[in-house]
């Protein structure tokens, strides 16, 4: 975490609004532009295939099906893995799959445990109380373990130890949470939203829509990424 403390000698850092002003001026970092802009085409474009290939109920999912989403969630790793360390300055080459990579890939597929976990405890899951109910939750599980898991995508040595991340919480904890809640989590639900409505057929709305959901989308995700390495550097800060 020694890069990442480097970077953390301006004052104004202090607070709840300097929490997101310093996680949008890290956001136009120059380096981010190609996996931005990789991510906004996988999310749109496997988005896209998915929804014109959703299998009927009790079918076998369709190759088309299986590939975008292949794409969506290897993609989605490989730019997150890239995103992190760049927003990070980590000693960690952006693009190479190292044990870092491989580890961040383990606590991926527990966070999707966890959705999936969340998601069958919320109810109906087209109904739109589910929908906010699912967000909000699964913001307020993961929200506490955003460090760590920032650290084991860009920590040198391998971040695996979650006691070098979680500690001095009252320094990030508060405000990741909040602007998550009030950000990123009503960009979720908003996401949830339109693909319920373009799954049930949008017609002449299905292109802009599902457009507008790919960019959604990517803001979603670079802004959640963009949180989370805020506070791995309030870590490091108070070390």
């Amino acid at each position: 975490m020694r890069d990442a403390a480097a970077t953390l000698d301006d004052p104004a850092r202090g607070g709840w609004f300097g929490f997101l002003s310093q996680t949008c001026k890290s956001l136009v970092d120059p380096r981010l532009r190609l996996p931005a802009g990789l991510l906004l085409v996988v999310l749109t474009f496997s988005n896209i295939i998915i929804l014109f290939n959703v299998p009927e109920e009790g079918a076998t999912p369709s190759f088309a099906f299986l590939a975008a989403a292949f794409v969506r969630v290897g993609g989605l790793l490989v730019l997150a893995v890239a995103i992190l360390r760049i927003l990070a300055a980590s000693e960690r080459h952006p693009w190479r799959p190292d044990g870092a990579f491989f580890l961040y890939a383990a606590s991926l597929i527990v966070s999707f445990g966890v959705a999936a976990l969340i998601t069958a405890l919320a109810g109906e899951p087209d109904a739109f109380s589910a929908i906010v109910l699912r967000n909000v939750l699964l913001t307020a599980f993961l929200a506490p373990f955003a460090p760590w898991v920032v650290g084991i995508a860009a920590a040198t040595p391998l971040g695996w130890n979650p006691a070098r991340f979680l500690r001095g919480f009252g320094r990030w904890l508060p405000p990741l949470l909040a602007w998550t809640l009030l950000l990123v989590t009503p960009m979720g639900i908003l996401h949830a939203v339109i693909d319920l409505h373009l799954v049930k057929g949008a017609g002449e709305w299905f292109w802009p829509l599902s457009l507008f959901d790919g960019a959604l989308s990517a803001v979603m995700a670079l802004l959640g990424l963009g949180l989370n390495v805020e506070a791995y550097r309030r870590v490091a800060r108070g070390r």
